[in-house]
């Protein structure tokens, strides 16, 4: 299997049976959107948005869809994916790249944000934005999601017909047809220990939410992590501690695996249990792998677990 490895967007972009020539390609369309859809960069076009308040801002292509697919997410999901919270987690202490945060000084949640209200209005014609009640965007891992997503679509396009992106080990497969390719899906803790493994029998997006990878302790001794839950403004508090996620597209995978890691096992099974295009594998708080939705859709094997 070819494979090739490069760092962007703050994690490591990884491609498989990818050509060399397509590999240049992918690498210049993901350091594009870094470079458009950072928060952490002051000089990225999504950080020029944030500075606004009940202005409209002219988009690129790029920022325009991005926040285009986020918002209806948040839109579908009553909120519970919400890309605007970015000055819930500046409050929280995630207010730099995650390589450089070191202790935080402790600081008070933000509330939430009035759900009545909507955030920002959208302009399909003109491509403008207007944020409203001075909030700021956060895309976070559907950023790294959509992008890899749309070039795993522009790569189908070109001829190559399969192929994989891995962005930070959320995965966009295509071509099954023509080539087997096994998930498998690491336990958060316990890194070299396999937890379930999966053999994919279609074109699919697989993405993983933890609160593990990305967690920090302030100088109070609080512990936080990246995954807000809009209806409290704080971390997550919810019974699981990771979920993985297969969809259609990597993108949706990256909004649903957010909410079930927000609403927990019990709540997220009814939200999501009936929705025919999903399947998720989650591991509990008590170190329970259990599973949900429709996992025949992308495989024959059902999953093997690991004791």
């Amino acid at each position: 299997m070819q494979q090739t490895a490069f760092t962007c967007m703050n994690t490591t972009i990884r491609t498989f049976d990818v050509p060399a020539e397509s590999v240049r390609k992918i690498t210049h369309l993901f350091k594009k959107s870094e470079r458009t859809l950072s928060r952490f960069d002051q000089a990225s076009e999504l950080s020029q948005l944030n500075n606004t308040k009940n202005v409209p801002f002219l988009c690129s292509s790029i920022l325009f869809e991005a926040i285009r697919i986020a918002d209806f997410y948040y839109t579908v999901t009553k909120g519970v994916y919400n890309p605007y919270l970015g000055k819930q987690l500046i409050a929280l202490g995630y207010d730099r790249s995650f390589e450089l945060l070191e202790a935080n000084p402790d600081k008070k949640a933000l509330p939430p944000l009035n759900a009545n209200i909507r955030p920002l209005s959208i302009d399909a014609g003109m491509k403008s934005i207007t944020l409203k009640q001075d909030i700021k965007i956060d895309l976070g891992g559907i950023a790294k999601g959509w992008t890899a997503q749309c070039i795993a679509e522009l790569l189908q396009e070109d001829g190559i017909r399969t192929g994989a992106i891995s962005a930070g080990g959320d995965i966009c497969a295509w071509g099954l047809e023509y080539k087997k390719r096994v998930v498998k899906i690491d336990h958060p803790y316990r890194t070299k220990e396999t937890i379930a493994s999966i053999e994919l029998l279609r074109n699919a997006g697989i993405a993983t939410s933890s609160i593990v990878k990305r967690n920090w302790v302030t100088e109070g001794g609080c512990r936080h992590h990246h995954i807000v839950d809009p209806r409290t403004g704080m971390p997550s508090a919810s019974n699981l501690i990771q979920v993985t996620v297969i969809a259609p597209t990597l993108t949706e995978a990256e909004a649903i695996a957010k909410c079930l890691l927000i609403l927990g096992w019990e709540e997220g099974l009814k939200r999501f249990n009936d929705n025919k295009n999903i399947a998720f594998i989650v591991l509990t708080e008590d170190d329970r792998c259990l599973s949900g939705g429709n996992l025949h859709l992308y495989t024959n094997k059902g999953v093997k677990q690991y004791e």
